[in-house]
């Protein structure tokens, strides 16, 4: 698919739901580059289509494009033992990590229900998903339950919240609370959750 054609896509995302997950990444485009940062203005009436995107399962390389897009949320992936996952990029544009594969048990989740499609064809289930593009839509998700008890913040605001209320996991963390390889830290959705909670009253 074109450039043109992702951008277009993001853009029409932007104008009819309030939270993108991204779990591909590409090359530098610059039609792409404007149409995250369109989905600041077009998305929920100015406030914004909060954009997560997957950071790369090339082992430690600097965070992939659009992930590294100021105006993306750029996830990477941690594993069931609090650490960053070997596969996950790192750089200063990680926003958060989220749970994936890595570590000693996988992701259990549905699977596409068609023959011969999906990562376990015969069953509704799989394990064999992971990476960062299995980390994306948790975060995403949880940006989505945020803004269902918060719906006034804006895109900035909620990522500001999902980073302020990250565990701090497995890593050092410079002075901002920053770490390259786990961005502010793993999402936590019932802290994001009760933050927002708070804010909106």
């Amino acid at each position: 698919m074109s450039d043109e054609r992702i951008a277009d896509a993001i853009r029409y995302a932007a104008m009819h739901a309030d939270i993108l997950s991204c779990s591909w990444f590409g090359g530098i485009s610059l039609d792409i580059e404007r149409a995250l940062e369109d989905a600041g203005r077009l998305g929920r009436g100015g406030k914004g289509s909060a954009t997560f995107c997957a950071a790369g399962n090339d082992a430690g390389k600097g965070v992939a494009f659009p992930a590294r897009d100021p105006h993306a949320i750029a996830v990477g992936a941690s594993t069931d033992q609090g650490r960053r996952a070997e596969y996950s990029n790192v750089g200063s544009e990680l926003s958060l990590v989220a749970p994936s594969s890595g570590g000693v048990r996988a992701i259990f989740t549905t699977d596409v229900s068609l023959p011969r499609r999906g990562f376990n064809p015969d069953h509704l289930h799989t394990t064999s998903f992971g990476g960062t593009s299995a980390a994306t839509p948790m975060a995403a998700g949880t940006g989505a339950l945020v803004l269902s008890v918060h719906p006034d913040l804006s895109r900035e605001e909620l990522k500001a919240l999902l980073e302020a209320t990250a565990d701090k996991i497995g890593g050092a963390y410079d002075e901002r609370g920053h770490s390259e390889g786990l961005g502010f830290g793993r999402v936590n959705a019932g802290k994001a959750v009760g933050e927002a909670l708070k804010l909106a009253r």
